[in-house]
């Protein structure tokens, strides 16, 4: 039988560093403003350099999409845009808080991380979704985040 091993904190610990949640926060503020505002953010590197979309492809317009009330849009372009938008606060709260008060949050979250897995369970599933579309929709995926 094999024994459960704790998983050690993967995504919780980046935001040990403050000013890396904060950028992470702007970064995504920013382009969720972009793209409300119709202006063109970057184009996608993977994309641009290998001619496949990267796992993330699509995630900007599916979160701005389930912002506006438009779910099944949203999951259209990408399933995990609920999941992000639910991260998104918290790496907000974690870069904001006072250093008490963050400590103890990130902590927690560490704590829930290493307990459940759910950072190694998300980042699978991620991966499997990523090449699911890549392999079996290949084409409508790329025409979808290429439009």
């Amino acid at each position: 039988m094999l024994a459960w091993k704790s998983f050690d904190p993967t995504v919780c610990s980046l935001l040990r560093d403050r000013k890396l949640a904060l950028i992470i926060l702007a970064g995504a503020v920013l382009l969720l403003g972009m793209f409300a505002m119709g202006i063109p953010g970057w184009p996608c590197p993977v994309l641009l350099a290998l001619g496949i979309p990267c796992p993330g492809c699509g995630l900007t317009r599916a979160t701005f999409l389930l912002l506006s009330g438009d779910l099944r849009a949203s999951l259209t372009y990408h399933a995990f845009a609920p999941i992000f938008l639910l991260g998104l606060p918290i790496i907000g709260v974690a870069g904001l808080l006072p250093d008490r008060a963050r400590h103890s949050l990130i902590e927690t979250l560490i704590a829930f991380e290493r307990r459940t897995g759910i950072s190694f369970f998300l980042l699978t599933a991620l991966i499997l979704y990523w090449l699911a579309r890549l392999l079996f929709l290949h084409s409508s995926f790329v025409q979808l985040i290429r439009s």
